[in-house]
């Protein structure tokens, strides 16, 4: 019974990707690539990105939200590369779009983890090279992604949030 509410529940978490596709804004995407000067203006329905800074100056992010409220953070290195990413809102990201050429990887494993899923609540998916979590709570859909291997000096999972 449990392996079946746990199969459920990442069907209706397909399913949100699937509207968040047709209906949300791309972000970042893992593993790219981006411009990281200060003040960079998002896309058209999304709210101005800035560019922060942890009080150790090891970890930097863009920020923005979009037309469906989803707050979406890309966590950037020095050279510009997104080595991380995080959400919540009210609906589940385009993951696809978020994890980029990452997704493929995150579903796979996440599908082979159902049979031991611990929970109907979230999601973990831990590779060598990937690990992304994901949650909801009473209609708050959050979760981050990173590259282990991507991860700055001085920065640690701890500091994606």
């Amino acid at each position: 019974m449990h392996y079946r509410h746990t199969l459920i529940s990442l069907q209706v978490a397909l399913a949100a990707m699937a509207i968040a596709a047709t209906t949300g804004t791309v972000h970042a995407q893992l593993g790219s690539t981006i411009a990281t000067a200060p003040g960079a203006q998002g896309s058209s329905d999304a709210s101005a990105v800035v560019m922060q800074k942890a009080t150790n100056d090891a970890v930097q992010w863009e920020e923005s939200t979009d037309a469906n409220q989803i707050r979406v953070r890309q966590y950037v290195s020095a050279a510009g590369q997104v080595y991380a990413v995080s959400w919540d809102g009210p609906a589940m990201p385009d993951l696809a779009a978020l994890l980029s050429t990452w997704f493929g990887a995150y579903q796979q494993s996440a599908l082979a983890g159902l049979p031991n899923a611990g929970s109907l609540h979230a999601s973990r998916v831990n590779r060598s090279d990937l690990v992304v979590e994901t949650a909801v709570r009473l209609r708050e859909f959050s979760g981050r992604a990173w590259l282990p291997d991507a991860l700055p000096a001085g920065v640690t999972a701890a500091d994606i949030q």
